[in-house]
Formats: structure tokens, C-alpha cells, sequence
């Protein structure tokens, strides 16, 4: 019997169940940490102006908390109202920079405000990874193997933790030599990963990703992927000392600071500031190419995965035109008909599980 190459395609529901948040609960994590009651306040009364408008959308006149938004959902919007004070500097009798409420700097506020968000989120996940229950993440990774890859969009480390727990060998897919195992494409980054500017070296973490440029020279480009490189943490105890202390990194003449390897939010996320993600992406979608079946577990694909579902249907669509269909199962105790639409209009050819992937069978797939 052939073995099938299986490609399992994961989000936040797939962490949900070893106690990590979704995106419709990370928010109130976040907004926890916020710095100073002066901020607390002008943060909070944007944030409620932008609930309620949200709301009314939605159709509902009632009240809503805040901090029950969806996080990609505050990002996505916040850069609208961004963008509106910024037009209404136009109709202001004075300058930008006249006075803190001005506002453009208004508008500063809230680019600052999501910056923050954006940085105190890396805190929160390795905070709720620390606590995490791994044992349904392990029963799943009992069940796969090198002939499987895993598409994921998170950025917790809870698959490389269990395969590391089992002895199962993976790789991020950066198409370096010492790419054994288990594939596992993380298309957002990830905690554990750091960009490092290359004139910095260090011996005691793995090296995913450096570009090889024909015309590379000792002076910056000011282009990241040329610029700098991507690392990893190899032990929990690097990945704890990476994220608290961060703030205190010695930066080296000619270098600028290191930052984490992750995305960010919104559904807007710049990608390409991350080195050795074009490889990945390309290598992910290749896997999903040459699979035989893909396995989708607690991701909805929503409207703030446009580049996802563009590339999927990529994918399945030059399958489609060559007479073999991608056949997808999508596994996840949260469907409902807009997610199975999405999907369907993506995949075409789609099946439908709505249990939670802790009690299923495995070795059914």
C-alpha cells in the first residue's frame, strides 16, 4: 500500500484545546499589559468608540465589551480610523505637530497603541504556552511522519515541542541541507525564531535562513532580506531569556536590535520582513501541490486570511485544471456556513467534520 502524503493545515482551534487563546479571546490578554493609566484611558475610549461601531455593523444596537473584539478584526479596522484623522489634518488650522491633539498625532497614538499590542502579544503567548496541555497536541503528533508536512499559521511552538518530546526529527522548510523530518511551514513565523542583522553570529542557535546574493557587499541595503538572518532558538531556556529580554540586547556598530520572527497581526502583515518566509510559502504550497489529501484543523480562513486563500486557491485551482482535485477535510467543533462557504469556494472539493480534533481518530486519515 502507497503510503498518503497528508498535509495538515492548522490554527489558533488547533492550540485551542492545550489552553491557547483564538483570536476572539486573545485580545483582553493583550490589553492587560497596557503601560500607564493615562493611556489606559485614551486607549480605552477609542477602543469603545470602535466596539460600538463594530457593533452597529453587525446589526446589534447593544452595547459591546471591547475587549471581546477580535483581535485581526481591531487591526484591520484600526488602520481606517488611522487613516481618517489623518485626512482630517487637512481641514486643522494648525500643524501636525501642534500640540498632542492634533490629529495626525492622534493618529500616531493609535499606530503606537497596535505597536504595543503587537510586541506584548509574543509575552502572552509564551506565557500560555508555559501553562499549555500538551497531551492532545501529542496525540496527533504521535500519527504523522516524514511522508506528512503541516502548513501552520500559528505562532506558538507547540508542534516542534511535541515532535522534539517523541524524538520526531522536522525542519522549517528553508531548503537547507540539514532539512530532515517532518516539514513544518510556519507562513506567519514564529516566538522562537529571531532576526538578527548579519553582521551578528551566534553559535548556540540554529541558522534557518540566509540569503545568498551574487552582488552582496559589506554595506547595508537597507532591504531585510539582504540585510539580515534568520535564527532559532534551540532550547526553551534561549526561547524564555529571547522573549524577556529583549528590551535589554546589546546591539553591535553597524547592527540594529534583533527582533522576533513573527508577523504580527491584522490582515495586513508584512511578510516579507521576515527572512526565508518567501521560502516558505513556496515550499508550503508546493507540499500542497504534491499531497493527496489535505487535513485542515481549527482554521476558519477568514476574510483576514486573504493571502492564504489566495494561495490555497492557487494551488487548487492548476489541481483542478489537471483533472486531480486536492481533497480537504476540514476539522474544527466551530464551523458554520460562512467558514464551510469560504472553503468550498477555495478547495472546491471539501468534506466537513465538526468535532474537536482531540477526539478524533486519527488513524482514520
Amino acid at each position: 500500500m502507497i503510503p498518503t502524503k497528508r498535509v495538515f493545515i492548522l490554527g489558533a482551534g488547533f492550540s485551542k484545546p492545550a489552553g491557547m487563546p483564538l483570536a476572539t479571546e486573545l485580545f483582553s490578554h493583550l490589553v492587560q499589559k497596557r503601560v500607564t493609566d493615562d493611556e489606559n484611558d485614551e486607549m480605552g475610549e477609542w477602543l469603545e468608540g470602535l466596539a460600538e461601531r463594530l457593533a452597529w455593523l453587525a446589526g446589534n444596537d447593544r452595547k459591546t465589551d471591547s475587549f471581546n473584539m477580535n483581535i485581526e478584526e481591531v487591526f484591520h479596522c484600526a488602520n481606517f480610523d488611522i487613516e481618517v484623522f489623518r485626512l482630517s489634518q487637512h481641514l486643522t488650522p494648525v500643524g501636525r505637530q501642534d500640540g498632542p491633539g492634533t490629529p495626525w498625532n492622534v493618529a500616531e497614538s493609535i499606530e503606537y497603541w497596535l505597536s504595543y499590542l503587537e510586541y506584548v502579544l509574543c509575552d502572552v503567548i509564551l506565557k500560555k504556552e508555559n501553562r499549555a496541555d500538551l497531551a492532545p497536541i501529542i496525540r496527533w503528533a504521535e500519527t504523522i511522519d516524514t511522508g506528512d508536512a503541516v502548513i501552520t499559521f500559528n505562532y506558538d511552538t507547540l508542534v516542534e515541542r511535541t515532535l522534539t518530546e517523541l524524538g520526531k526529527t522536522f525542519n522549517h522548510g528553508m531548503g537547507r541541507e540539514n532539512d530532515d523530518g517532518i516539514a513544518v511551514f510556519k507562513l506567519h513565523g514564529s516566538i522562537d525564531w529571531i532576526v538578527a542583522h548579519r553582521a551578528e553570529s551566534f553559535s548556540k542557535l540554529d541558522l534557518l535562513f540566509e540569503k545568498k546574493n551574487m552582488n552582496q557587499s559589506e554595506q547595508n541595503t537597507g532591504h531585510v532580506e539582504d540585510d539580515y538572518r534568520l535564527w532559532r532558538c534551540r532550547t526553551r531556556d534561549q526561547l524564555q531569556k529571547w522573549i524577556s529580554g529583549r528590551d535589554l540586547q546589546f546591539v553591535q556598530k553597524g547592527a540594529s536590535p534583533k527582533t522576533v520572527g513573527i508577523a504580527g497581526l491584522g490582515s495586513y502583515k508584512q511578510l516579507h520582513q521576515i527572512p526565508g518566509l518567501g521560502q516558505v510559502w513556496t515550499s508550503g504550497m508546493r507540499s500542497l501541490y504534491q499531497a493527496d489529501v489535505g487535513i485542515v484543523v481549527g482554521f476558519s480562513m477568514s476574510d483576514f486570511d486573504a493571502m492564504a486563500q489566495m494561495q490555497f486557491a492557487g494551488v487548487a485551482r492548476k489541481r483542478w485544471k489537471e483533472k486531480r482535485p486536492l481533497p480537504v477535510i476540514v476539522i474544527d467543533p466551530f464551523l458554520n456556513e460562512k467558514t464551510k462557504e469560504r472553503y468550498c469556494r477555495v478547495f472546491r472539493s471539501v468534506d466537513f467534520n465538526c468535532s474537536g480534533h482531540e477526539t478524533v481518530d486519527w488513524n482514520r486519515f
